[in-house]
C-alpha cells in the first residue's frame, strides 16, 4: 500500500467514518487515495478552520476521535484556529497536514514553514513523516494518544510521500477491558467532615459532572445546597427544581454571586469556570474532576477528589442522607428560584419588533425539543440563550475555552453528520455566522438538514456592550450585513425572516420538520445584558 492508502486504513481501524478538509497541491496524493475507498468519507468544507471545528464538535458529540486535514502553508494555519478548539476543550482530534516535497523542507520555496513549530502551543504531539515506512507507526502514536488523553495530534507528510509504497503492517487499536475503580466511602471522610460542619453549602456544576445527572439533586437537597450550572451543564438537572439557583457568569441569574459569597462552603463538580466578579476572593471550595490538571486551576481548592463525578456525588449523597441541613439557608436558596424563575418567565413574554432576545429564547426553549442538539456559537446571543433558554436535556456543542465566533454552524452540520436520526439547531449571531458563508453550500452539499437561528442586531453586540458599560467610543462594532435570507436561498437553504412572535414559534416548528436546511433570520433588539460589566463582589 502506499503511505495515503495506509494512513486512510490506520483511520478505519480506528472507527473514523468522516475527514473534513479542503484540497490542495500538498495534499493531492492524499485525495488520490481518498477517491479510491468508501472506509472514510470525506467532508470537502470551505475553509480550513472550519474542518477543524467539525473535527472538533465531532469529537466532543460521539467521544471519538476527530479527523481533519488541509494543505501546506496558508491551509495549515488557517486549520490552527479550529484545532485550538479542540486543545482548549481537551477534545481528541487528528490533524493531517501535507508539507513540501522532502527536498524542499528546511528551504526557501514558497508556502514552507515549522509546521512542528507552529503548532507546539496547540498539539500535544506532532511529527514529520520523513520516511514511509514511518506511517503506520506514527498514525498509530498520533490517534492512540489522542483517543487515550483527549488531546490534539499533528502529522506533517511530505505530498511526495503519499503515493510512495511502504511495507509495514497496520496497526490496530488496543481492545479496551473498561474495569471498575472502586472509590472507598472512607476515602471521603475528610471531606465529608467539612461538607458536615458547613451551613451554607452551594454547589456549582459544569460538564463534567453529567454522570453525576441521577444523584444531584438528591445531594443538593440532603446537603441543603445551592445549586448553579455553567453553560456546559446546562439541563443537568431540570431548571424547575427548587434548589436551581440559575447560572453562573453574565447569563446567570444575579442572586448566585451573592449566594457564592455567603457560602462558607462551595462544591465544585466537573468544571473549571470561575469568572471573576462573580465569584468569592477567598471562598472554601472542595473541587472534583476526573482530569488532576483540572484541580485548583483557577481557585484555590481545599480538597481536590481524582474521579468521575458520578461515583462521587453518589457516595456523597449517601453518606449525607442524615444530614440535618440548615433550614434558614435552605429558605434563603429556595426563595432565590422561585425569583429567577419568576425573571425568566416574565422576560420570556417581552415583546416588540424586533423581539427582544430574551422573547426568541423563550420559543427556543418552548419548541426545541428534548432530543436535539443545540449548537450555540460565540456572541451576545450566548449570554442570553445561558440567561433565558430552559433546558429540557438537549445535547450541548460550544466552544469552551477557545470561545471562537464563527463556531456554530460548522459544529451543527458535524453535529448532523454523525448522529442524523437527531434534530440539529444552530443558535448563532450575525457577526458569527457572515465568518462562515460558504458552508451554507456545504450543508446543501452534504444534504444536512439542520435549523439555523440567526440572531441578527446589526452589529457585534457583545462588544458594543460592555464598550457602552464602560464609557467607551464605539468603533468597528457596527455591521454591514447582506441580505442573509436571500444569501440562504442562493445557496440551496429555505430561508424566511421572523418578525414577530407568532411566526418565531411556527416557523420553528416548521423548519424541524424541513428535509432541507432551514435559516431563520430574526431582528432582535440590541439589549445590554443585566450582568454585563459585573463589579467584583462587595467592590461600591
Amino acid at each position: 500500500m502506499t503511505v495515503a492508502e495506509v494512513l486512510l486504513q490506520e483511520l478505519s481501524l480506528w472507527g473514523v467514518e468522516r475527514i473534513y478538509g479542503v484540497a490542495g497541491d500538498a495534499v493531492l496524493g492524499f485525495l488520490d487515495a481518498v477517491s479510491k475507498q468508501a472506509q472514510v468519507r470525506f467532508i470537502p468544507v470551505k475553509h480550513e478552520f472550519h474542518a477543524g471545528i467539525m473535527a472538533s464538535a465531532e469529537a466532543k458529540l460521539t467521544g471519538k476521535v476527530g479527523v481533519c486535514f488541509a494543505t501546506m502553508g496558508p491551509g495549515f494555519m488557517n486549520l490552527l484556529n479550529g484545532l485550538a478548539d479542540a486543545h482548549l476543550d481537551r477534545t481528541p482530534v487528528v490533524a493531517i497536514t501535507g508539507q513540501a516535497p522532502v527536498k524542499q523542507i528546511g528551504g526557501d520555496e514558497n508556502q514552507v514553514i515549522d509546521q512542528q513549530v507552529a503548532i507546539q502551543p496547540i498539539a500535544r504531539y506532532s511529527s514529520l513523516i520523513v520516511h514511509p515506512d514511518a506511517a503506520v507507526d506514527r498514525m498509530y502514536k498520533a490517534l492512540h494518544l489522542a483517543r487515550t488523553h483527549g488531546v490534539v495530534t499533528h502529522l506533517s507528510v511530505p505530498s511526495d510521500l503519499f503515493e510512495q509504497s511502504q511495507a509495514q503492517p497496520l496497526r490496530p487499536p488496543v481492545p479496551w477491558i473498561h474495569g471498575q475503580v472502586a472509590f472507598s466511602r472512607d476515602l471521603l471522610e475528610p471531606v465529608l467532615g467539612v461538607m458536615r460542619s458547613c451551613r451554607r453549602p452551594m454547589i456549582v456544576a459544569g460538564e463534567g459532572a453529567w454522570s453525576a445527572r441521577p444523584d444531584l439533586p438528591r445531594l443538593a437537597q440532603q446537603w441543603g445546597g445551592g445549586l448553579v450550572t455553567t453553560l456546559g451543564g446546562k439541563g443537568i438537572v431540570d431548571e424547575g427544581f427548587p434548589f436551581h439557583v440559575g447560572g453562573l457568569g453574565e447569563g446567570g441569574s444575579p442572586e448566585v454571586p451573592w449566594l457564592l459569597q455567603e457560602s462558607d462552603l462551595i462544591l465544585l463538580i466537573g468544571t473549571t469556570y470561575w469568572p471573576e466578579g462573580f465569584v468569592p476572593r477567598q471562598p472554601r471550595v472542595v473541587q472534583v474532576d476526573a482530569a488532576p490538571e483540572n484541580l485548583g486551576q483557577r481557585v484555590q481548592v481545599e480538597y481536590g477528589i481524582v474521579a468521575d463525578a458520578g461515583a462521587v456525588v453518589a457516595l456523597l449523597a449517601d453518606a449525607l442522607s442524615d444530614h440535618r441541613p440548615d433550614q434558614e439557608w435552605i429558605d434563603r436558596v429556595q426563595a432565590a428560584h422561585r425569583q429567577w424563575k419568576e425573571t425568566v418567565e416574565r422576560e420570556s413574554e417581552f415583546d416588540g419588533n424586533p423581539l427582544p432576545p430574551q422573547r426568541v429564547m423563550g420559543a427556543l426553549s418552548a419548541h426545541i425539543p428534548p432530543d436535539a442538539i443545540i449548537t450555540v456559537d460565540t456572541g451576545d446571543h450566548t449570554v442570553w440563550f445561558n440567561r433565558n433558554f430552559r433546558s429540557r436535556g438537549q445535547t450541548l456543542l460550544y466552544s469552551g475555552d477557545w470561545r471562537t465566533m464563527g463556531f456554530g454552524l460548522p459544529a451543527a452540520l458535524a453535529a448532523k453528520l454523525s448522529q442524523p436520526h437527531r434534530p440539529v439547531v444552530a443558535v448563532v449571531g450575525d457577526g458569527g455566522l457572515a465568518m462562515g458563508l460558504g458552508e451554507l453550500t456545504t450543508a446543501v452539499q452534504e444534504g444536512t438538514p439542520i435549523t439555523v437561528v440567526l440572531m441578527n442586531n446589526d452589529s457585534l453586540q457583545m462588544e458594543k456592550s460592555k464598550m457602552i458599560m464602560r464609557g467607551y467610543g464605539q468603533a468597528g462594532v457596527d455591521l454591514t450585513n447582506p441580505d442573509f435570507v436571500k444569501v440562504a436561498e442562493a445557496s440551496g437553504w429555505r430561508a424566511e425572516r421572523v418578525r414577530d412572535a407568532t411566526q418565531l414559534e411556527s416557523a420553528l416548528v416548521e423548519s424541524l420538520a424541513d428535509p432541507k436546511p432551514t435559516l431563520l433570520d430574526i431582528p432582535v433588539q440590541g439589549v445590554v445584558p443585566p450582568l454585563t460589566g459585573q463589579k467584583p463582589l462587595g467592590s461600591s
